[in-house]
């Protein structure tokens, strides 16, 4: 038996920045990296803006560079740290860099240095999404009732999209198939509540990039499945 769901969209919009994606003690260390100075006694919120404005004392570039550093640094090499920093001031490479798993970290980057330097780096701009998923049978039931898997929830999202969404035509072939390896690129941040025995409410953020298929769907059905 195939699996039957029914999804309500409930609320599409585009967010610049992920709620809770940095800490006081990130901005901390951004701070120690721009050699601030003594930081005792200051509150996240002043910490945030002690960093921004720090930020903004530095070269676009250079600002890029630090902040990709603590994010990612441990990812990827000097240099290739140093030539992302020059390609933000023109791509989204939250949607564009060749390794998508590092896509939501840079996002975050992004976020921080469009605060510091907004007439310089693209405007940040990944979906938050939030949709109701009602089983329509058992075996489905089963499904929105347990902690999600991801390869699940993107088949259950890619079934919302025509055929020519960039998620189909660059992961067609895993989501018919029996495995997923790349679904957890895809689902950025995902947080869900059980309503009752046979619907979940799920949010989930990601990028524009394979979300915006979703922009407008009020309702659709799907057979999404697990590996």
């Amino acid at each position: 038996m195939n699996n039957e769901f029914h999804v309500q969209v409930l609320k599409f919009s585009n967010i610049r920045e992920i709620s809770g994606a940095w800490t006081g003690n990130d901005f901390a260390a951004l701070l120690d990296a721009m050699e601030y100075g003594d930081l005792t006694g200051m509150s996240d919120d002043e910490l945030r803006e002690m960093c921004v404005l720090s930020l903004q004392d530095l070269k676009p570039v250079d600002a890029a560079y630090v902040v990709l550093k603590h994010v990612v640094g441990n990812a990827l090499r000097d240099g290739q740290l140093r030539d992302l920093a020059h390609e933000m001031l023109d791509e989204k490479l939250w949607e564009e860099y060749s390794d998508s798993s590092l896509h939501e970290r840079i996002f975050n980057v992004g976020s921080l240095v469009y605060a510091a330097h907004s007439e310089f780096f693209p405007e940040p701009d990944a979906v938050c999404l939030e949709f109701e998923a009602t089983a329509a049978n058992a075996e489905a039931k089963k499904l929105v009732t347990s902690s999600l898997d991801e390869s699940f929830l993107v088949r259950l999202l890619a079934d919302g999209m025509d055929d020519h969404a960039i998620l189909h035509r660059l992961y067609g072939e895993q989501l018919k198939g029996k495995s997923f390896p790349n679904a957890s690129e895809v689902i950025w941040i995902l947080r869900s509540e059980v309503i009752s025995d046979n619907v979940m409410k799920i949010e989930v953020v990601s990028s524009g990039y394979w979300l915006d298929a979703l922009d407008r769907v009020e309702n659709y059905d799907s057979t999404a499945y697990a590996d």
